[in-house]
């Protein structure tokens, strides 16, 4: 699924999808640009999380185990020490994401419109319908999905980065917050990874990085 590509160098049947996620992996193929371009749609933080969220219900604890074991997979190339550090970064970003959004849905947040969305939500919307359609034989695309899913929320409806303030990097870099803004050390340096994230990110990039 190429997850970490730039780093190593309750079941409630509400969502927009109507629980078609869960059928075959051709339909799945056709439930996902459907989800895309509804997101496309959001005007302002408050619609957009609430769409991400009436979709991400539909996924159970056993699809966020599911979807921990392949970062996993993904990471077991990585030196042990920095295996270790990059492994908690990569769950908050997983399960810590995943734990905000319901707990906003649930208290109704997103009632309130909030601010506007940035205007690249489109084109992030159309990387993450291609995404999801080319994964490979042994990717569940309704896991790519989810991820991409939980992502969106963080930059476009929280404003915060992709990965977490703390995520380690090769050479001793980490994502940091400083005076209200975050810093990436590979924010303008991810255009060679395929489907990333990093192009859409609302962190800065790093000085002298």
């Amino acid at each position: 699924m190429e997850l970490c590509g730039n780093i190593s160098g309750s079941g409630i049947w509400i969502g927009m999808a109507g629980g078609r996620l869960h059928k075959g992996r051709e339909e799945r193929h056709e439930i996902i640009p459907y989800i895309c371009d509804r997101l496309k749609q959001a005007g302002t933080a408050g619609e957009l999380g609430k769409m991400i969220a009436m979709e991400v219900v539909q996924y159970s604890l056993h699809d966020l185990q599911h979807l921990r074991g392949v970062v996993e997979r993904e990471m077991r190339h990585l030196p042990p020490a920095y295996q270790r550090k990059l492994r908690q970064k990569m769950m908050e970003q997983i399960f810590g994401s995943h734990h905000r959004l319901i707990a906003m849905y649930r208290r109704g947040d997103f009632d309130r419109p909030g601010r506007r969305v940035d205007e690249s939500l489109g084109e992030y919307c159309d990387m993450v319908t291609k995404a999801s359609h080319d994964a490979l034989p042994g990717d569940d695309p309704r896991l790519v999905l989810l991820y991409y899913l939980l992502s969106t929320f963080t930059m476009f409806v929280l404003g915060e980065p992709g990965h977490p303030v703390g995520t380690p990097f090769p050479g001793g870099f980490v994502v940091e917050l400083r005076r209200g803004r975050y810093y990436c050390p590979i924010r303008d340096k991810a255009d060679d990874v395929e489907f990333s994230i990093c192009p859409f990110c609302p962190a800065l990039q790093m000085e002298g990085v």
